[in-house]
């Protein structure tokens, strides 16, 4: 039984300790057409003058409880099955749905798992297990995505860069010295002379919001927020630019430029750049999840999708014992997971989608036939990587490196060759995600879950996901 909502204001937001990441409410159609190539934006000159930023000092205001309140309710999403692509042969097509159950299988603690494979308007879909307690996963189930969101920031800052709004080189104190919000930021935790590219590449010396729970609890429980109110949780002096070190306030601050300099959301900016041209179907959180409202803490959150988003998975020993669903275990229900706790997923790992979207993304992003960015700027994201800036979740003596918010590394394959992945994974609060681009094979792979998946595959040293990745990549390369 769910407590009064009144009593969230005494009840510990013990969620802090499993989350990871760690506007307009637009319906997707799920069936819009699929368009194989969109026009390169302009190309920046060398030469390019900052633009003024579109929104004035007046108007950029909190996501206000008043206008919350007014919108609460929510558009529901659809999510379908494509149906507008080519099948991959019927023999691959077992291969990779061995190579799924094969590691799933093995996995000590789960609930479900969905994957996708694509090429060039050929496109594979599996889903096993459950999405909840009495509902069967299927390739149609919405996942949060976790910080494989990051993949669509860096993609539209490096938009807008090519388009003359602001460069590499620019400054957090020159491009939001207008912004209404600015005079609150600490002198000595922001750096303002931090620049794009060092958020970027996570080597800001800003520290991460993430460390101040007491502050992230206590936003929880406010009727208004706004990106700012992130960027003030910031809890400690800023140290000198250039160490890499991977935390989220870096692309809250790219969020908030990425907005000031558009007039528009982060949400919206995603839609009409990317999901709607692209024909993906998905939800940027917070903006387009649940707003705020007096009753939000017991908001079961049912009217946000159809399939309903998967719940949750996790280990329970903060609310009870064992391991099972989030949400069943803890005093809240899922609207609250979304809507309050959502606000802090803004802009590093806030989008909700599915593998077959995913994949497609991928794929447009890094491949040469893609068309999210043009020639020149996917080759500067394609050659944004260093030795000296090794992700956390890589392990010991990986040869993974971080790059404008996306990672590369190598995956050695069964036959004994070795081929580039380009991605980002994401994972917490009862979620996992592994998105994967192989220019080798022209291939991408996204493999989405509702438990956190740590543990490792049957393939060595790997993880789970990047076990399958590694089976279904390989049996790709043999069947050429």
């Amino acid at each position: 039984m769910k407590i009064p909502y009144i009593l969230e204001l005494i009840v510990p937001t013990t969620l802090l300790l499993v989350i990871a990441c760690t506007g307009s409410e637009s319906k997707i159609d799920g069936s819009l057409p699929y368009n194989s190539k969109l026009q390169n934006p302009t190309k920046i000159q060398p030469t390019a003058t900052l633009n003024k930023p579109k929104i004035s000092p007046t108007s950029t205001n909190p996501r206000s409880p008043e206008l919350a309140e007014s919108n609460s309710s929510t558009t529901t999403t659809k999510f379908v099955k494509p149906v507008r692509f080519d099948a991959f042969p019927v023999n691959l097509q077992r291969k990779f749905k061995a190579a799924v159950d094969i590691e799933f299988a093995s996995a000590p603690q789960k609930a479900g798992i969905s994957v996708a494979v694509y090429t060039d308007d050929t496109l594979w879909t599996y889903a096993t297990g459950k999405a909840d307690e009495d509902i069967t996963m299927s390739t149609e189930t919405p996942l949060l995505i976790g910080s494989t969101s990051k993949t669509f920031l860096s993609a539209l800052v490096l938009g807008q860069i090519e388009n003359g709004m602001y460069n590499l080189t620019d400054s957090i104190g020159t491009l939001l010295r207008d912004h209404p919000d600015f005079p609150s930021f600490s002198g000595t935790k922001i750096n303002p002379e931090v620049t794009i590219v060092e958020l970027l590449t996570m080597s800001s010396g800003l520290s991460d919001f993430n460390k101040n729970t007491s502050g992230k609890s206590e936003s929880f429980k406010q009727p208004s927020w706004s990106p700012s109110d992130t960027i003030n949780l910031v809890p400690s002096e800023f140290a000198p630019p250039g160490k890499f070190q991977y935390n989220d306030t870096n692309v809250v601050l790219l969020g908030l430029i990425a907005e000031f300099y558009s007039g528009k959301t982060l949400a919206e900016l995603f839609r009409q750049t990317y999901f709607t041209p692209l024909g993906i179907s998905a939800i940027a959180l917070p903006e387009e999840g649940i707003p705020w409202h007096s009753g939000l803490f017991n908001d079961p959150g049912s009217h946000l999708s159809v399939p309903n988003i998967a719940m949750p998975y996790t280990d329970l020993s903060t609310w009870s014992s064992g391991f099972g669903n989030m949400i069943k275990a803890a005093p809240f229900e899922f609207g609250y997971y979304i809507g309050a706790v959502g606000r802090l997923r803004y802009a590093c790992c806030g989008i909700v989608s599915t593998p077959a979207n995913v994949a497609q993304w991928a794929y447009q992003l890094y491949s040469t036939k893609g068309s999210v960015l043009s020639e020149p700027t996917q080759s500067q994201l394609l050659n944004s990587f260093s030795n000296k800036r090794v992700p956390t979740w890589a392990g010991k003596n990986s040869d993974e490196s971080y790059g404008y918010l996306s990672a590369k590394r190598t995956f050695q394959l069964y036959n004994g060759s070795r081929i580039i992945g380009y991605g980002h994974p994401g994972g917490g609060g009862g979620y996992h995600s592994l998105m994967r681009y192989s220019p080798e094979l022209d291939l991408s792979i996204s493999i989405l879950s509702n438990s956190e998946m740590k543990f490792r595959g049957s393939c060595g040293t790997e993880k789970l996901a990047n076990c399958i990745a590694i089976s279904i990549f390989s049996e790709y390369s043999d069947s050429d």
